[in-house]
C-alpha cells in the first residue's frame, strides 16, 4: 500500500510541477520577448521527466520513461497546429519547431535521469 500512495503522490507532484513550469516558462519567455510555445513545451517536458524520476518511490528509470511517453502524447494533443510568430520571416506558416523542441527536451531529461541513476549505482 505504501508504494501505491507513493506513486499517487508522485503523479500529483508531476502534474503540479508541469503546470508550474509551463506557466513560469510562459511568463519568462514573454518578459524576454521570445517565442513562447517552444520554450513552454521544452521546459514542461524537461521538468515532467525529471520530477517523475525524482518523486517515484521505486522503479525510477521506468517512471521517467513512462512520463516521457505520457508527456509526448499529451504534447501532441496540447500543441495543436503551431505557426511561426508575427515577427518571424515565415509568419503564420505551419511549423513543427515547438513539438520538436518539446520532444528533444524530454529525451535530454531522460538521458540525465539514466546517467544520474547509473552514477548513483542503482543499476
Amino acid at each position: 500500500m505504501s508504494q501505491v500512495k507513493g506513486f499517487a503522490l508522485s503523479i500529483i507532484m508531476v502534474i503540479a510541477l508541469f503546470l508550474i513550469s509551463a506557466i513560469s516558462a510562459g511568463i519568462i519567455a514573454d518578459i524576454m520577448g521570445v517565442w513562447k510555445k517552444p520554450i513552454i513545451g521544452a521546459c514542461a517536458a524537461f521538468f515532467v521527466v525529471i520530477s517523475g524520476y525524482i518523486t517515484a518511490p521505486s522503479h525510477k528509470r521506468q517512471s521517467a520513461f513512462i512520463w516521457l511517453i505520457v508527456g509526448a502524447i499529451a504534447a501532441w494533443f496540447l500543441s495543436g497546429d503551431s505557426f511561426y510568430p508575427e515577427d518571424h520571416e515565415h509568419e503564420y506558416q505551419l511549423t513543427i519547431i515547438p513539438i520538436i523542441a518539446t520532444y528533444i527536451s524530454g529525451l535530454f531529461a531522460l538521458l540525465i535521469c539514466l546517467l544520474w541513476h547509473k552514477q548513483r549505482g542503482n543499476q
